[in-house]
């Protein structure tokens, strides 16, 4: 028969390490929590309100396809592009915006509008 080898003990740990553990672990934890929070959040700079100072439609009759992988997913036709001319105080400077069919048919001038800042201008 071999002999058993000596069982290797682990030292305790004592009640001061395991809690400065516990709250190293939890401060970790917080600011991961804090962080994914901040992310959802959309970025105020980028969101601008102003006034519609006029309404412009360019007829360009299109259609759109989607495709799937190699099946047609979509189709429809559009009738042109609707804009509106944003005001934007703060700004100081109008904003061609695009616009839906629908958002431009219910919308008249003088009604504010939100929009986001275009990607180039973007903070």
């Amino acid at each position: 028969m071999s002999a058993v080898p000596p069982r290797y003990v682990v030292p305790t740990t004592t009640k001061r390490e395991a809690l400065v553990a516990v709250i190293a672990g939890l401060l970790v934890l917080a600011f991961v929590i804090y962080g994914i929070m901040q992310m959802g959040k959309p970025a105020r700079g980028n969101q601008l309100t102003g006034v519609i100072v006029g309404k412009e439609f360019t007829p360009q009759k299109e259609r759109q396809i989607v495709f799937s992988g190699r099946q047609l997913k979509a189709a429809r036709e559009i009738d042109g592009e609707y804009v509106f001319k944003v005001r934007v105080g703060q700004e100081k400077r109008v904003y061609d915006v695009p616009v839906e069919k629908d958002e431009y048919l219910a919308r008249k001038e003088g009604d504010t509008m939100s929009f986001m800042r275009p990607e180039s201008e973007q903070e």
